[in-house]
């Protein structure tokens, strides 16, 4: 037998243990179009079996292989898959950019989007929607507005609150249990127009995420639902433009490099002219709102990033008129005419700003992202009339830092854990008076309220087998008032298993507290609600959620559907009494009373992402119960957004290259109130004897008359030239002209009383002219 060499035996060695070692790929993945990230995009390195990552919130992936010879798939729904050969004797950098594949039907996007589909599958999330700015802008929307929060409320589990408004009540919540963001920084305040437009400029926006169950440990402090909204970075390689012009508002956006591939800016504005529009039907209604978006993108290096963003966008009223008074014998003589200055008017406004520090580690796989955000929200109201003026003023101001760590530890498992800490500054009531109406209401400056929130948070994401993957963790958060320190942990699971590639059973737990609640009173007519904290008399919201789906595609049509149940228990939810005073009261606390609620429900979703036809149908039949001891008598009573079926039915095609046509229909069961059913004389010799004393029904047992309606959006796109494109739409709200009822008011017929529904909104036609270059 004959010997070996020893070069050759150590080569085999060298080569025996090169096999076995690990390397890890890592880098961005991005739009060849523009340069944004693209978030969550799957990169495969075993396709037979699924094996591979998914690239986080800043496009960032890692994968820690063994060395060798590996073929990577990128693929990303509505782009052309890409697939690498790399050679991984080492740790390797790799960027990459896909392609838009512009809807075309090729085999390697539908090759793409079937993997896609299996990865939505096996994924452990549930209760997530994701939306990107191309499915929303062809989406029909009131006065041509096109509209984030109302394309979101055409999503099962998510009612909304009054016809055309912002509203968002998800899976048995309220309005004020939703945590909106801008680039992490929180926002007060979602609408328009008293709430019939939202803040959201759709030319800004990159991505969006809600979540409405099976929250991920890095979310907290709401119960109902997180919405993640993310601004685009701006190009490094060329610049853009963008806009729009309609009949209530047009807008700009530009974004492009300052220096070629290190730092690019995106600056955006809207602004409406539904003042010079009513004007010019004879309404003087001097109201006007605005926003404004920018955000600036700086690498550093390849293992550095910087971004800093803001947001500013405000509401303004502003009415102003002479009025004329006769002389005390009633002459209008011109001399003796005493004129006054009359004016009224509120401004409402948001501002964020985010600074945030993206680092890859050495190691590649450890990637942390820093963030320092601030917010502020502001309203005043005021006016003067004869020598007296008033100004109402509430505010609260954020200072926050938030640390995120992401470590692709394996293709099978990916930790994330981090803390943040928000120092808030409540300061409701603020009032200012001058004249004779200082002698019955002074001014004040209003209680500073200081509220700390803290919390640290870890999450695991494990795929154990080919069949079971988890994503589990905790969340510890606390509070510091005056006078009491709350803290909660909060734990948080959710599991799949996988029947086979396009089917899988999920289940989800999540346990959430809210450490601030909204005062709201339907007796007092302002155009925002008051934020306050909890105190030492005021606890703490909490919820259990438990939500369990079936989830599965269907690979010929790339259709995704999903089916899920769910069950909320909530504590420590707040209600007012009735005729309770909330502003310009700084014992507020005592018109507080505590309870409990109950959600439960069924939601369908079935939806198509790609191909000359998209869209979704879904469907939700629900119910939300509330219990308080000191109204109803102590009995149970629906909540007032208690919608028992919400359908909605999305569709847009691309008739031709020029030609798109998109539809929305939606029913919804109607909300809820309390009626009155009846009178009767009680003797009170005070006033006239007797006393008329109303008689109402239990609390909310009455509904609103269900709604539906049909709203269409033509598009046709002009022809393009290499630097310039634009498209016409024409859009048409409530097709067929059935107004929904949004209030109920008590008729007199000389005999008897009736309650009549007014309706909102009839048919509504807009153009609007977007473009491009």
């Amino acid at each position: 037998m004959k010997r070996l060499p020893a070069y050759t035996l150590s080569l085999a060695l060298a080569s025996a243990l090169l096999a076995q070692e690990n390397f890890t790929i890592s880098g961005y993945i991005t739009d060849a179009s523009n340069s944004e990230a693209l978030i969550g995009t799957t990169v495969l390195f075993d396709v037979e079996n699924q094996k591979g990552a998914i690239a986080n919130y800043y496009g960032f992936y890692s994968l820690t292989i063994p060395a060798g010879k590996v073929s990577l798939l990128f693929s990303f729904v509505g782009f052309e898959s890409k697939q690498v050969q790399v050679d991984l004797t080492e740790n390797k950098t790799l960027n990459v950019a896909l392609q838009p594949s512009a809807g075309k039907l090729s085999e390697v996007v539908i090759t793409s989007d079937r993997f896609v589909l299996e990865e939505e599958v096996k994924k452990p999330q549930m209760g997530i929607i994701q939306l990107t700015p191309k499915e929303v802008e062809a989406i029909p929307a009131l006065g041509g507005e096109v509209d984030l929060i109302k394309v979101a409320q055409l999503m099962p589990g998510i009612s909304r609150g009054g016809e055309g408004t912002t509203g968002m009540y998800v899976r048995g919540g309220t309005d004020d249990q939703n945590l909106v963001t801008i680039d992490e920084a929180t926002v007060y305040n979602v609408g328009h127009l008293f709430g019939f437009f939202s803040i959201f400029n759709n030319d800004a926006i990159r991505d969006v995420k809600l979540v409405k169950g099976g929250f991920p440990a890095q979310y907290g402090g709401r119960l109902s639902s997180v919405m993640d909204v993310r601004l685009k970075e701006g190009d490094l390689q060329r610049w853009h433009g963008r806009g729009g012009i309609g009949l209530l508002s047009s807008r700009l956006t530009i974004d492009g490099p300052i220096i070629q591939d290190k730092l690019s800016i995106m600056l955006s504005g809207r602004r409406t002219y539904i003042d010079q529009m009513l004007r010019l039907t004879g309404v003087n209604l001097p109201y006007y709102f605005y926003d404004f978006n920018g955000k600036i993108s700086y690498k550093i290096d390849r293992r550095n990033r910087i971004y800093l963003s803001a947001y500013l966008g405000d509401d303004v009223l502003d009415f102003n008129e002479t009025v004329t008074e006769e002389n005390e014998e009633g002459i209008a003589e011109k001399a003796d005419e005493i004129e006054n200055e009359l004016s009224f008017g509120f401004k409402l406004g948001n501002i964020t700003s985010t600074l945030r520090w993206n680092h890859i580690y050495n190691n590649e796989k450890l990637f942390h992202n820093l963030t320092l955000f601030n917010t502020q929200f502001d309203y005043d109201i005021g006016g003067n009339f004869i020598d007296n003026s008033i100004l109402i003023r509430s505010s609260i101001r954020d200072y926050g830092l938030k640390a995120d760590w992401d470590y692709f530890y394996s293709p099978d498992i990916s930790l994330k854990w981090g803390f943040n800490t928000v120092t808030h500054l409540f300061r409701p009531n603020v009032v200012n008076t001058g004249g004779d109406i200082s002698e019955a209401l002074g001014s004040r400056e209003g209680d500073l309220i200081v509220n700390q929130e803290a919390a640290i948070y870890a999450n695991n994401e494990h795929n154990i087998s080919n069949r079971w993957s988890t994503n589990y963790g905790f969340r510890i958060s606390s509070s510091i008032v005056e006078g009491a320190f709350y803290a909660g942990f909060e734990p948080r699971l959710t599991a799949r298993y996988a029947i086979n590639k396009l089917n899988s059973i999920k289940f989800s737990y999540t346990y959430m507290k809210q450490y601030m609640h909204r005062v709201s009173s339907s007796s007092i007519s302002l155009p925002t609600d008051l934020w306050y904290p909890v105190t030492a008399s005021v606890k703490p919201q909490a919820s259990h959620q438990v939500a369990v789906g079936y989830f599965t595609g269907i690979e010929k049509w790339n259709l995704s559907i999903s089916s899920e149940l769910y069950f909320k228990t909530m504590s420590k939810l707040i209600e007012y009494r009735e005729g309770a005073r909330l502003i310009l009261n700084d014992n507020f606390e005592e018109e507080l009373i505590n309870g409990d609620g109950q959600a439960y429900g069924a939601e369908f979703l079935a939806r198509k992402k790609v191909g000359k036809f998209t869209g979704w149908l879904g469907y939700s039949i629900a119910k939300a119960n509330r219990s308080f001891t000191e109204l109803n008598r102590g009995q149970t009573y629906p909540a007032r957004y208690d919608r028992r079926h919400d359908v909605s039915m999305v569709a847009n095609f691309d008739i031709t290259p020029r030609f798109a046509f998109s539809m929305v229909w939606v029913y919804s069961s109607g909300s809820r109130f309390t009626a009155q059913n009846g009178q009767y004389f009680f003797p009170n010799p005070s006033f006239t004897g007797v006393e008329l004393v109303p008689v109402f029904t239990p609390r909310n047992e009455v509904t609103l008359a269900s709604s539906h309606r049909l709203d269409a959006n033509f598009i046709i796109k002009n022809k393009p030239t290499k630097w310039f494109s634009s498209e016409w739409h024409f859009g048409f709200y409530n097709f067929y002209n059935r107004a929904s009822p949004y209030q109920v008011r008590v008729q007199f017929d000389g005999l008897n009383y009736r309650y009549v529904q007014d309706g909102l909104f009839g048919f509504i036609p807009s153009i609007a002219w977007n473009f491009n270059f």
